[in-house]
């Protein structure tokens, strides 16, 4: 084995959680930081991209070997409450991990939540038992992230570095026994890496947890249970049939989730015996007036697709949106059913440039406009290039590469940085080293625990905002300062006034500061007679030496800024924060990190 390398989209994550433990194994000069890209196209055609294009890893470990690079471990970091919807939500990062021959370990706790959430109740170990059942796959892992003693609310976290857990012990072992297993036998290592997690007393413990689980019957069964309850089916999300199952899509838009995740692990698990369908909601609760009544026509109909389409706007191409439309117009009733398959086929080539798309047609069997509409219907099958095969055999010929790619290109980062790593800077270089208590951290793509909810009366519909840092003086007191930070990547003025913008109205906006506040008992950081005296301000970002910076902002309370990535400093206009960091400017210290160079070759190493 030449060198191991973890794609990771939070520094603090890869760095100081997953490198210690596989420099356990590996010499640490083996071993490479890379910039996890945003794109599939990012990485040359192969097992890689094939993986991101089902799900964004939080971090994935390769192997590198004679100039072929394998993937190992498929890593997810999940802060969610325990429901089904969220547990099922993320399954596309287990179905990419299975496809690819490789491990997929969700890092997740079982913490409640203050608020009143709608998801049912749900077994996390069904999902993975599920996945045995049905397809020999013994490779997803459960790393459980335990909740603190004193507060069921919250995680524990590691005091220096906020957004890992302590160590877990069967996230350390699959991870190790990967490593060893590729380097004694690249050939057959999941396999033989499987064998020998058997072995390990904390996969022993977590396989008793699987088998205790309810599976697939049982789920189909509870989904059956609450139609029979339900007599509003506009609030059902599954309908299960004897030849067919279908799932609610609440919104085409935030890439269709929590359902894009819930209609692959459908797909997946059920596709040999039911055709599969979405449940496209034309009739929505907290939608405008035209969608609140219930669907009667197909008139009804064309105005509620409209209106459906303009909210979720984003969420798909206009092409697909034109021809929803189009073929909406052509119908002559709610009980047609139109063959959706000519469409597909005129834009076969751009399917899979989003993710929305793409698991509609490969996934899907048809779409329902809303649970009494028009049903549409296709060949995902043929799509994929043979009508006769098993889908998830099909899936895996024809749309997700196994093969190989070479080796790809590195480019070591010298001079720019990133939001994860100007976040990271002020908090290691500024706040820990001074005691600030850390009460939330939201990385990039990891969403710390300290969410904040200004509007309570839409429930779990409302919009959560995470500052990039929330954290309290060192010394607690009855009337405490509350820091917050925005980050930024590379100084741009536009996006800085809008971020600036943003979190000002924590001063001025009653609903914020009072969200702010629960936010912070929730945490047990303040109690109930505890009352914020001033919200502190900051914003942080990256420049180059010779960047102008012409703006001036008069209402913030700290700027911090680094410098050509090698030089961090701290502007601070406000008394009490200045009296508590003594040194305002340093060196970043960055470890070593990559990213993605130009694309190579794929060696095809299956046939």
């Amino acid at each position: 084995m030449d060198e191991v390398r973890i794609y990771y989209e939070c520094l603090e994550q890869g760095y100081h959680y997953i490198f210690p433990m596989i420099s356990e194994v590996v010499p640490a000069s083996k071993i490479k930081l890379v910039k996890r890209p945003k794109k599939h196209s990012q990485f040359g055609n192969g097992a890689l991209k094939s993986i991101m294009l089902l799900t964004t890893p939080d971090t994935l470990i390769t192997a590198v070997k004679n100039g072929i690079e394998y993937p190992l471990v498929n890593i997810e970091f999940s802060e969610a409450v325990t429901t089904e919807d969220h547990e099922l939500q993320r399954t596309y990062g287990a179905v990419a991990s299975f496809l690819s021959d490789m491990f997929y370990i969700k890092i997740s706790g079982n913490k409640e939540s203050d608020k009143v959430f709608g998801g049912a109740e749900y077994n996390p170990f069904s999902t993975p038992k599920i996945m045995i059942e049905k397809h020999k796959y013994y490779g997803y892992i459960i790393a459980e992230w335990d909740v603190e003693k004193e507060n069921k609310y919250n995680l524990i976290r590691n005091k220096q570095f906020p957004s890992c857990p302590p160590e877990i012990t069967i996230l350390k072992d699959t991870i190790q026994i990967s490593i060893l297993s590729f380097n004694e036998n690249h050939n057959n290592w999941y396999s033989n890496a499987v064998k020998s997690l058997r072995t390990k007393k904390s996969y022993q413990k977590y396989i008793e947890n699987v088998n205790k689980a309810t599976g697939a019957k049982e789920l189909l069964n509870s989904w059956k249970e609450r139609e029979e309850r339900n007599t509003n089916l506009n609030r059902l999300r599954y309908f299960v049939r004897k030849d067919w199952i279908s799932a609610k899509i609440n919104r085409f838009s935030h890439a269709m989730d929590p359902d894009r995740g819930i209609l692959t692990f459908i797909s997946f698990v059920f596709s040999d015996d039911y055709k599969i369908f979405g449940t496209y909601a034309l009739v929505r609760q907290r939608g405008s007036k035209v969608m609140k009544s219930d669907l009667t026509d197909i008139i009804d109909l064309n105005i509620k697709l409209q209106e459906a389409l303009y909210k979720d706007l984003g969420g798909v191409p206009d092409w697909f949106a034109q021809e929803l439309i189009q073929i909406v117009k052509s119908a002559r009733s709610l009980n047609e059913t139109i063959n959706f398959q000519p469409v597909w086929e005129k834009y076969k080539d751009k399917i899979a440039e989003n993710k929305v798309i793409s698991t509609l047609a490969y996934f899907l069997d048809g779409m329902f406009l809303n649970h009494n509409g028009i049903k549409l219907i296709w060949d995902r099958k043929k799509l994929l290039g043979n009508s006769k095969k098993k889908f998830v055999e099909l899936l895996a010929k024809s749309y997700f590469s196994k093969k190989y790619a070479s080796t790809q290109s590195l480019i070591s980062e010298t001079d720019e940085v990133d939001e994860d790593e100007v976040t990271y800077t002020i908090a290691h270089k500024v706040l820990i080293p001074n005691g600030f208590r850390i009460v939330s951290i939201s990385y990039p793509g990891s969403q710390g625990g300290g969410a904040v909810l200004p509007e309570p009366n839409l429930g779990k519909e409302q919009p959560r905002q995470y500052p990039d840092i929330i954290a309290l003086p060192p010394t607690k007191s009855k009337n405490t300062d509350v820091i917050l930070n925005e980050s930024k990547g590379m100084y741009s003025k536009s996006s800085i006034e809008k971020d600036t913008e943003k979190i000002l109205r924590y001063k001025t906006d009653k609903n914020l500061r009072r969200a702010l506040t629960e936010t912070l008992l929730v945490a047990q950081v303040i109690d109930k007679n505890d009352k914020i005296r001033n919200i502190i301000i900051g914003v942080a970002f990256g420049v180059k030496s010779n960047t102008p910076t012409s703006w001036k902002p008069d209402e913030v309370d700290f700027i911090f800024r680094i410098t050509d990535r090698d030089k961090w400093a701290i502007g601070i206009f406000n008394q009490t924060l200045h009296d508590l960091i003594p040194t305002i400017e340093g060196k970043t210290d960055f470890p070593k990190v990559y990213k993605l160079g130009k694309n190579k070759e794929i060696k095809d190493l299956f046939n």
